[in-house]
């Protein structure tokens, strides 16, 4: 029975991976609103009958064809190989320097930080966080667009107000509904969803998160802990090593073409030149690339240097997590994580209509999710936004 419940948590994962990356979308385009917005088959076909017979010269024209096509394909297949090995090499150079990562990447700069620290470890005053608001433009305009959004200021049960000034827009929402949202909309902000280069695996990317979050915060209540509002947080950190992964991807994919491009160049190689010339971002390579990454280790390293000294308790359930520490021996918060995850995996298959009905046994078994918590989850629909804990 062990070995069933672990073959469907292994199945399921890799499944997970696999719809992160691949062309599948979540079932309904509904299930992408956050809550946080401001072949043909005609083809001819001919019958025995009416075919005619092929003259012998024009059979060895057609094989010559279809021969070229081939070593075509197999010419494409090694520019192919050896452009992916190039990618991922410099990829995994460029994501050894932290500090770069964290901030070119993550845009995990120190404002940023500040804010954070001072909304979610501190008791700050209005005047404060409006300040440090100030200094995060993305972050600011957004909470004060919200606060002019009448549906977003219904849940909060207030009246929407068209707002300039960032200090009544914080009074407007409170400290309490700021802690959970401003985590949200910086981390939404890291990921880029507007991207244009792959849009459909950040809009995944993002609900997978905003789910994970929600789901750690709604067992954080459950479980009577006091700072229910970090649950978006340690969410993102989590997932550290998946948005600075595809960030560097996309970086490092238009240094490595353009290279390859110049070489060809020099040597005068037009087949080679056009191939790469013409070349798109594949999801392969970034597939590979992700597989490579989910360990998740790289998140440790990132989160560690700018979260460890306000956030340790984050940190620890993080590394049980990314470690794959038993159950029964981690910390009250990694084992709200190793939940929480559970349950966002699964539900970002289940919206794709792609998770086996009879997968939901043993794999919540392994979950260590009973009925009841999974019903409360599964009704509150955590890949939306919600300003009303």
């Amino acid at each position: 029975m062990v070995n069933k419940v672990l073959s469907a948590a292994t199945e399921t994962e890799q499944l997970f991976l696999r719809f992160l990356v691949g062309k599948s979308k979540v079932y309904k385009e509904e299930d992408y609103n956050d809550g946080l917005n401001e072949q043909d088959s005609d083809a001819n076909q001919q019958n025995g009958w009416h075919q005619r017979t092929l003259l012998s010269v024009e059979k060895e024209r057609r094989m010559r064809v279809l021969e070229e096509k081939k070593l075509q394909q197999r010419r494409e297949a090694v520019f192919v190989r050896d452009f992916q090995q190039l990618l991922l090499t410099t990829i995994n150079e460029k994501l050894e320097n932290t500090q770069c990562v964290l901030c070119d990447h993550l845009q995990m700069h120190q404002q940023c930080v500040d804010l954070l620290t001072a909304l979610i470890a501190k008791e700050t005053r209005y005047s404060v966080l409006a300040e440090l608001l100030d200094r995060n433009p993305y972050v600011r305009n957004h909470v004060i667009g919200l606060v002019s959004s009448q549906n977003f200021m219904a849940l909060l049960g207030r009246q929407k107000r068209i707002v300039h000034d960032t200090q009544t827009a914080v009074g407007m929402i409170g400290t309490n509904g700021l802690r959970y949202l401003i985590p949200a909309l910086m981390f939404k902000h890291c990921i880029n969803i507007y991207n244009h280069h792959n849009p459909l695996f950040t809009k995944k990317l993002w609900r997978y998160q905003l789910t994970l979050g929600q789901a750690c915060t709604s067992l954080m209540l459950e479980a009577g802990y006091r700072h229910p509002y970090e649950g978006q947080m340690l969410s993102a950190m989590l997932n550290f090593a998946y948005t600075a992964s595809f960030h560097q991807y996309l970086t490092s994919f238009e240094h490595v073409r353009s290279r390859l491009i110049l070489e060809a160049r020099e040597q005068d190689e037009s087949m080679r030149h056009g191939f790469f010339h013409d070349l798109k971002s594949d999801l392969a390579s970034l597939q590979a690339l992700l597989i490579t990454k989910s360990d998740l280790m790289m998140s440790v390293t990132l989160a560690t240097p700018v979260f460890s000294k306000d956030f340790p308790h984050l940190i620890t359930a993080l590394t049980e997590e990314v470690e794959n520490i038993d159950f029964d021996s981690r910390s009250v918060l990694g084992q709200i994580l190793f939940k929480a995850v559970y349950f966002a995996k699964y539900e970002q298959l289940r919206a794709a209509r792609l998770f086996k009905d009879e997968w939901l046994a043993s794999y919540f078994k392994s979950a260590h999710i009973d009925k009841t918590t999974f019903k409360l989850l599964s009704e509150q629909a955590l890949f939306r936004f919600k300003p009303d804990w």
